[in-house]
């Protein structure tokens, strides 16, 4: 087969699937509605999701400090109906809890990194709104982390006051989990006479700590 004949075969098939992996843009009304309304609650479930798992982020690095800085503190805790009373076992599992949590949110927020710019073009498109136009946030399912790091204002002078604290926000939300996960693998280690239960968790916390990096790094519009 001539070799010109093959590149172009192999080019138009390059093409061809390229075509493939765009939707067409959908012009009936009711439809683009219908569509609309699924990006909607996509994006206010994740939302929910995400605002729960926060609270347990929470609550599970105050108890972890809790029980690291005061063995007495707590005990005689039930997980799954299972009563643990060894404060160590705890120090082990609430980190695997805790990480697998962040993973879950980061998760979470990639799919509404790509949803987000989905609703803002449907808004525009169904509303016929300008492109610089503020209705679109107005209309956007609320998320207090979103509003915290992107909500635009028009007084300068706010803007320049918030600037430092609003970047702080961003990368404690960011770092901090991954931060506490590296600190609590360190005293698994440094806490734990040899132990398969131990090492496993020390792993596992590692393991999805590295999945949760590679899947901030991921994220993409």
């Amino acid at each position: 087969m001539d070799k010109n004949l093959l590149k172009e075969i192999t080019n138009q098939a390059t093409i061809n699937i390229e075509k493939l992996k765009h939707d067409q843009e959908i012009e009936n009304e009711s439809y683009l509605l219908s569509y609309h309304n699924l990006v909607t609650e996509n994006i206010r479930n994740n939302n929910r999701q995400i605002t729960r798992n926060s609270f347990f982020l929470i609550v599970s690095v105050v108890l972890y400090f809790l029980i690291y800085t005061n063995a007495n503190a707590i005990s005689n805790i039930s997980i799954l109906f299972v009563k643990i009373e060894d404060n160590n076992l705890l120090l082990n599992l609430i980190p695997i809890f805790f990480s697998f949590v962040y993973l879950k949110n980061i998760t979470l927020w990639n799919n509404n990194i790509n949803l987000i710019p989905i609703f803002e073009r449907n808004s525009r498109k169904i509303y016929s709104l300008s492109l610089h136009t503020d209705t679109v946030n107005i209309i956007k399912p609320f998320t207090l982390l979103h509003h915290i790091l992107n909500y635009q204002y028009e007084n300068k002078k706010v803007m320049k006051l918030l600037k430092l604290p609003l970047s702080l926000t961003f990368f404690t939300f960011l770092f901090f989990p991954i931060i506490f996960d590296i600190i609590s693998i360190i005293l698994i280690a440094k806490n734990n006479t040899p132990s398969f239960i131990a090492y496993f968790c020390g792993i596992l916390v590692g393991v999805i700590t590295l999945a949760t990096i590679i899947q901030a790094l991921n994220s993409h519009k």
